[in-house]
């Protein structure tokens, strides 16, 4: 899976597919959704792979800044961050039971239909198997990681080729208004 492919989605999920069996369903940024013919453990190692992360040192890296050592966000980049939440129970113990939700594709979060419904980007609404405050409280945790991510990456960015890439592109930064 290519770069370009990864940030399309808005969501994959673990779903038992009839005849196929573990199988990630995921659901585009456009609207459109698809299905994998991939278990959900191999769909992340191809996302992180593309991407050059290694999940298990990001997860030690990244949970002690949002108080977490399980459910850490998954983190490509500090553009790019997608939040697990609860989607299904699993059939057989050791299934997936977590969808990976990108957070900024996430529109709006309703307590209603109970226990909690996610809006992404597109339209799609998704039933989610966690209380409203839990998914909340997932969110604000991958939003804090977010900040802080982009934060670091301001303060590693050249001064020079921000002021130049802003003028490329038309925008002033404050410093020029």
């Amino acid at each position: 899976m290519e770069i370009r492919d990864i940030m399309r989605i808005a969501a994959f999920l673990p779903e038992y597919q009839s005849g196929a069996g573990q199988s990630v369903y995921v659901f585009f940024r456009d609207g459109t959704t698809g299905w994998l013919q991939v278990g959900m453990r191999s769909f992340l190692r191809q996302i992180a792979r593309a991407f050059t992360v290694n999940l298990q040192e990001a997860r030690k890296q990244y949970g002690p800044l949002i108080g977490k050592s399980n459910l850490v966000p998954l983190v490509l980049s500090p553009f790019l961050l997608y939040v697990p939440l609860k989607t299904r129970k699993p059939l057989i113990p050791g299934d997936p039971a977590y969808g990976y939700f990108r957070l900024r594709s996430v529109i709006e979060v309703a307590a209603h239909p109970a226990p909690c419904t996610l809006t992404l980007e597109g339209g799609n609404k998704l039933t989610i198997i966690q209380s409203y405050r839990t998914v909340c409280s997932h969110l604000r945790a991958a939003r804090k990681l977010e900040a802080y991510l982009l934060e670091q990456f301001c303060d590693m960015a050249d001064p020079e080729i921000v002021t130049a890439y802003l003028q490329h592109t038309g925008v002033q930064s404050d410093k020029q208004q």
